[in-house]
């Protein structure tokens, strides 16, 4: 059975200059819009493209939106993946949420045509040398860029701004950050503006006095005022109430909060680390989030990136889980060769977290301490077959492992016998356009025309 395991696109590389990659440049010539003729050239490997000055390729363009897309080069080429603009993303003429680019594909955003191309130069780009920063774990490209600027935002006292899909551990790059800062003696108060009542938040957060509303029956610090002198990390920010924005603005503006039912302002000092599964630029675009308050929060913006874009950081993290879980009751557990190849051919789309309730899964069947359940290969050439049997993971996980081996060395064939036209293939395969679509989303292939 082939190694179908996705592939890391960027390596890290080791020399006399220390730790780092090397990056492709992105050449963009505007063809057409308010900026016709301009020629921009940036590093990779991801260029975010849009009318926030916080993009590293920023248009003049009213109708691009403030985030619009992120192009990441890779050894496939130009990957175009569209932030959920306002009025979507053409490529070629056709419209796009995640495809690759030909040479000289023409990009149109809003009013705004650019013409791609990818340098055969590459530059030389410095990483951190550790794999793990605070309670983060990873040894890919992704997560050492990460840790590189973190390295050098931890010591600041700006806010921050973290974005992250569910389960990517956003609340450990706050508190990392915490721990790595001057203020790491100081509090760290977690505040998630999902889990409070709309009703109680603005008490939760500023504070009130006794008597400011019914059962009030005591005077109590807000989150604010719990945090003054360390961080306050501001989960899933995006469901802060509108109404209550501008309060939490002032607060950031003059380092000063009123509680509830008082006229007085205390002044408190608080590094506030804000983070997101939402796109923030999305939200002030429909009108859901204050510009304002979207740009003092996001005076850094950090990315973390999805566990599926870094699967060779998958067996460190699933040995990590399981030398934490064996460690509890004073023993140890080996994740099996085969279970990590097959982790590491998943998705995972509650990333980490998922990862962590998988190996737990594995471990709950009672394997002997230290030792990992057998692997057993299987051929059964009568039928044209042949695969691994691991005794570590349920019938039902291995028999859909096989399953998307499957799906996978049939598509690639399909793609391959068409000329990655994803239209003839899904005819070849004798099912739907969009399923086959979604299914190269799911499994990480490539497709070219329609």
């Amino acid at each position: 059975m082939s190694d179908d395991r996705p592939k890391s696109t960027l390596d890290v590389e080791r020399s006399d200059r220390g730790v780092g990659f090397r990056a492709h440049k992105l050449r963009a010539e505007i063809v057409a819009g308010p900026e016709r003729g301009r020629v921009v050239e940036i590093p990779g490997p991801d260029v975010t493209v849009g009318s926030n000055p916080g993009c590293d390729l920023v248009l003049a363009d009213p109708t691009v939106s403030r985030h619009h897309v992120t192009l990441k080069l890779d050894r496939e080429g130009i990957r175009v993946v569209d932030a959920g603009s306002r009025n979507g993303t053409l490529l070629d003429g056709l419209r796009v949420r995640d495809a690759y680019a030909r040479s000289d594909s023409q990009l149109v955003m809003g009013n705004s045509t650019l013409r791609l191309a990818m340098s055969a130069d590459t530059v030389f780009l410095p990483l951190s040398a550790r794999d793990r920063f605070g309670g983060l774990i990873g040894e890919s490209v992704a997560m050492r860029r990460l840790f590189t600027l973190l390295e050098r935002v931890a010591p600041g006292d700006s806010p921050i701004l973290v974005h992250g899909e569910t389960g990517t551990g956003k609340e450990l790059v706050a508190e990392a950050i915490h721990e790595a800062s001057p203020r790491a003696t100081e509090p760290f108060v977690v505040f998630d503006c999902s889990a409070v009542a709309p009703t109680l938040v603005e008490s939760e957060l500023f504070g009130h006095v006794k008597g400011a509303f019914t059962g009030a029956v005591a005077s109590r610090d807000g989150a604010f005022e719990m945090a003054d002198g360390g961080t306050l990390f501001l989960d899933e920010i995006g469901e802060l109430p509108l109404e209550l924005q501008p309060r939490l603005l002032r607060a950031l503006e003059r380092g000063e909060v009123r509680r509830l039912g008082s006229n007085a302002f205390a002044r408190v000092d608080v590094r506030v680390v804000a983070a997101t599964h939402r796109s923030l630029a999305r939200e002030v675009d429909a009108g859901r989030f204050r510009e304002d308050l979207y740009y003092r929060l996001a005076v850094v913006e950090v990315v973390i990136p999805p566990l599926r874009e870094r699967p060779e950081d998958v067996p460190l993290l699933a040995q990590h889980f399981a030398d934490q879980l064996a460690g509890r009751s004073g023993g140890s557990f080996s994740v099996p060769a085969a279970t990590l190849r097959h982790f590491q051919s998943q998705s995972w789309p509650g990333n980490v977290r998922e990862l962590r309730n998988a190996v737990a899964r594995l471990m709950s069947l009672g394997a002997p301490s230290g030792q990992p359940l057998p692997t057993v290969r299987i051929d059964a050439p009568d039928q044209g077959v042949s695969f691994d049997v691991d005794l570590a993971e349920p019938l039902t996980a291995g028999r859909e492992r096989v399953a998307s081996a499957y799906e996978r060395a049939y598509l690639e064939a399909a793609l391959r016998e068409t000329g990655h036209n994803v239209t003839q293939a899904a005819e070849l395969a004798r099912v739907s356009r969009k399923f086959v679509q979604r299914a190269m989303r799911r499994l990480g292939l490539r497709g070219g025309g329609s």
